[in-house]
């Protein structure tokens, strides 16, 4: 029983170096229902941080033909900019969640 305490002191300093929770740098939001927003599919695809956003009470006046209403999380800038740069505008944050609409022509 001599290496016990060696077993511990290992034990202790690798668990120490296991810290489960989010990092300052790391983003965190809700899913876009927990904002009162209904989804459609990720958006621009399949693994895509945002989504085409649905109708519902807060979105009735942004959809349309002409444009695809979506949202991003707000952390998450660059997605959000990306969606911006090909000529969407913004028009509200809901909750966590900015909405966005895309043309489509």
């Amino acid at each position: 029983m001599k290496y016990a305490p060696l077993t511990a002191a290992l034990l202790i300093a690798t668990l120490a170096g296991c810290d489960t929770t989010p990092s300052a740098g790391t983003p965190s939001y809700g899913p876009p229902e927990a904002s009162g927003l209904v989804t459609a599919r990720p958006y621009p695809d399949e693994g895509g941080t945002c989504q085409v956003i649905g109708e519902n009470a807060l979105t009735v006046e942004y959809l349309g033909d002409a444009s695809v209403l979506v949202g991003c999380p707000v952390v998450e800038t660059v997605a959000v900019e990306e969606v911006l740069s090909e000529g969407a505008t913004q028009v509200e944050t809901v909750g966590e969640w900015v909405l966005l609409m895309v043309p489509t022509g």
